[in-house]
């Protein structure tokens, strides 16, 4: 059986009372509607879900695939440290959702860096952390969107070789809504070196032969090492490069 989600659950389960929560059937983005709160100055932190979107969007203005059968989530808050905030935020909520995936169903999965989840060598969820800010310039606070395809689902052509699921029969994804919101909420306050540790630590490609491009060049090398920044480092023969943001392929499983 899939669960409808529970606003009422879901309050009950966040250990911040402070956190409003708002639950819709269908929208058009979460992050388009934290981004709204956000403009208007509605109370903070939130959580935004819904069980289907009609507009979901991923990094770099792609469109994200977004069905009834997943969990789309959005959490905004407004950091002390915006900089670091801004930094940090995916890197946090990869951890956090790799975490709560496992205390909620059991299932292990890899983060592939910087923002994707692996299940059984397919996508299974994605990140999309946001930093609208004011006309004067001034930050509004972050937007930290994700979506996990849960359950067994058919996908669209082209997306077939790539996208999977957790792969459940059944679940209820007002308690993944709850642990998620905890432990988001515990990373975006404890910046440091146990964040780091644990984002190694889920690391899919970390002593892997990957590729990227720079420059209209690609380049392999050796996935050698995530420094405290969050950044990868690639080690190509004799040359390391730093990558700061962008997008690798994993050329190797094994």
């Amino acid at each position: 059986m899939i669960y409808k989600l529970d606003k009422d659950k879901i309050c009950s389960l966040v250990d911040d009372p402070r956190t409003e929560v708002y639950v819709f059937s269908s929208i058009d983005s979460t992050n388009n509607f934290g981004r709204d709160l956000l403009a208007q100055g509605a109370a903070i932190p939130a959580v935004i879900l819904a069980e289907e979107q009609t507009a979901g969007r991923g990094r770099r203005g792609h469109s994200f695939f977004s069905p009834d059968s997943g969990f789309y989530y959005t959490y905004i808050y407004r950091p002390g440290d915006a900089e670091k905030a801004i930094r940090y935020a995916t890197i946090c909520t990869a951890v956090a959702a790799a975490e709560a995936t496992d205390q909620w169903c059991g299932i292990k999965v890899s983060i592939k860096w910087v923002n994707d989840l692996f299940y059984r060598k397919r996508k299974i969820a994605g990140i999309l952390c946001e930093a609208p800010r004011r006309p004067d310039g001034e930050l509004s606070g972050i937007v930290i969107g994700i979506g996990i395809n849960c359950f067994a689902q058919e996908f669209p052509e082209e997306l077939r070789e790539i996208a999977g699921t957790l792969e459940l029969e059944d679940g209820d994804r007002s308690v993944l809504a709850g642990i998620l919101t905890n432990r988001l909420a515990y990373w975006l306050n404890h910046i440091g070196d146990e964040l780091l540790e644990s984002y190694r630590r889920y690391s899919l490609i970390l002593g892997k032969q990957v590729s990227f491009q720079r420059d209209d060049q690609v380049y392999t090398g050796i996935a050698a090492e995530i420094n405290a920044e969050g950044n990868l480092i690639v080690e190509c023969g004799e040359k390391r490069y730093l990558l700061n943001s962008g997008e690798i392929s994993l050329l190797s499983w094994e």
